[in-house]
């Protein structure tokens, strides 16, 4: 099964979008920024996504350990930026679990090409 770990420093956002994502079939786990990174190193993740409301130095931390570890790493943006690079999500859970499946299929791929 995929799994997510989804970062977040609202408890309130962090609830929705952990029920969001896991429509897309994965397992999820939800933590605040402060707890991500034991999380991260504890356990096995296909896909790390974090929230707008974890700030930059805490995202750029985690995002280095996950990408040593070989996970994916989104970003979700406010609904307020229209246009995405090739790392982000919009908000809207529409487009935001269609780029989820999108970078899990991706990564999957890329790990039976490896095989």
């Amino acid at each position: 099964m995929r799994s997510i770990l989804q970062v977040g420093n609202d408890s309130t956002l962090r609830t929705i979008r952990a029920s969001v994502l896991r429509l897309t079939g994965a397992s999820v786990i939800a933590a605040s920024g402060n707890e991500a990174m034991g999380i991260l190193r504890r356990e096995h993740f296909d896909l790390v996504v974090f929230c707008h409301t974890v700030g930059q130095q805490q995202r750029e931390k985690i995002s280095l350990v996950a990408r040593k570890l070989d996970v994916r790493v989104l970003h979700v943006l406010p609904l307020s930026v229209m246009s995405a690079a090739p790392n982000e999500a919009a908000a809207d859970p529409v487009r935001l679990l269609a780029k989820v499946n999108e970078t899990l299929s991706d990564a999957l791929g890329e790990q039976q090409s490896s095989d």
